[in-house]
């Protein structure tokens, strides 16, 4: 009985000892489940693109500007700066790099507002570089870059920002002054392109605006510089409320797209949608080459007149703002020839939340 007894004792205690052998697994396998986790958490949205980088986690990349940011001036897409940059992350940091370019030559800040708003891919983007100066005028480009800001801002709550000062400027204008100070207020890291320049403007370019591949070259570095200093820094993004700068910049707020298939064609020339709206509205269309005209009537009177000349030998899409507007009932388009209008896109208009 008293063998019987102990060996029941004894199996109660290598039972006993087996338990606490499953508890310590379970608790192992706790706490590399939860070490799992922090190193998806890391590939998760919160986590900044340099961190990322840092760790060697894929990242996403938008490109918003002109036909500077677009790599116009190289003598192939191989060798713009935007692949350029590509491949150093990808062989520096072991990082796939997925990149987004929505630039539109010959465009100003306005449209790069219009695309970012309009984009629609489903991308939670890492990283945004605005590119914008040459085409903008100098009294709304305050406005107009910061509505891409907040647009990016808005829209992926987790992006960093890089902006770019374009060399094309050639030295420190209102418009860079503008983009620096924007760049302070929203906490922005700055790629200055102009400096570099300097030494030799003219060896950087072949058409005194674009850069050619050694140009390109001096972009890829600029921007990369600046990724690196901040990956060192183990940067994080901070997706804090920000006071704007300049108060007509809610007026964009809202973004609707309305495209041209939207509307009626009554003839070759004339587009016309029955839909009441309010807001600003913008025009995306193919300009060619000459003048380019369309009138704008609302509710069947005459709105604005707008014309764009374009000295090229091909076409571009263009977007342009047209000013702030009531439609009770009706908006008609008509343009300047059956060329001009078989390019009409579409509208957009933005109002205050």
């Amino acid at each position: 009985m008293q063998q019987q007894l102990k060996y029941i004792r004894g199996g109660y205690h290598k039972t006993k000892i087996l338990a606490m052998i499953s508890l310590i697994s379970i608790i192992i396998l706790i706490i590399c489940s939860f070490s799992g986790q922090k190193d998806d958490s890391y590939k998760a949205s919160e986590n900044s693109f340099f961190r990322k980088l840092s760790n060697g986690v894929d990242v996403n990349i938008l490109i918003i500007g002109d036909s500077i940011g677009a790599g116009a001036g190289a003598s192939e897409s191989s060798f713009n700066w935007i692949s350029l940059l590509e491949k150093s992350i990808k062989s520096k940091y072991k990082s796939k790099v997925f990149v987004t370019n929505i630039s539109m030559g010959g465009n100003t800040s306005y449209a790069g507002y219009v695309c970012t708003m309009a984009l629609d891919d489903e991308i939670n983007y890492d990283l945004a570089i605005i590119c914008y100066g040459q085409n903008d005028e100098t009294e709304k480009f305050s406005l107009y870059y910061e509505s891409i800001i907040r647009a990016v801002r808005n829209k992926y709550r987790n992006c960093s920002i890089i902006s770019i000062l374009e060399s094309s400027q050639r030295e420190y204008t209102e418009k860079m002054e503008t983009i620096k100070s924007l760049a302070n207020h929203y906490g922005i890291l700055v790629a200055d392109t102009i400096n570099p320049f300097m030494e030799d403007y003219d060896s950087y370019t072949n058409d005194g605006v674009h850069p050619n591949n050694r140009g390109q070259s001096v972009y890829a570095e600029s921007v990369e510089k600046i990724i690196d200093l901040a990956v060192l820094q183990a940067d994080r993004y901070d997706n804090k409320e920000i006071s704007i700068v300049n108060d007509d910049v809610k007026k964009f707020d809202m973004f609707h797209w309305i495209d041209s298939v939207k509307f009626e064609r009554l003839d070759d020339i004339t587009f016309i949608l029955k839909s009441p709206f309010k807001g600003i509205l913008g025009i995306d269309y193919s300009i060619q080459s000459g003048d380019n005209t369309c009138d704008i009537n609302v509710d069947r009177k005459l709105f604005e007149s707008q014309t764009v000349c374009f000295n090229y030998e091909f076409s571009q899409r263009y977007i342009v703002m047209i000013s702030e507007c009531e439609v009770d009932s009706e908006l008609k388009l008509i343009f300047g020839n059956k060329k001009q209008a078989d390019g009409f896109y579409g509208i957009c208009f933005s109002n205050s939340l």
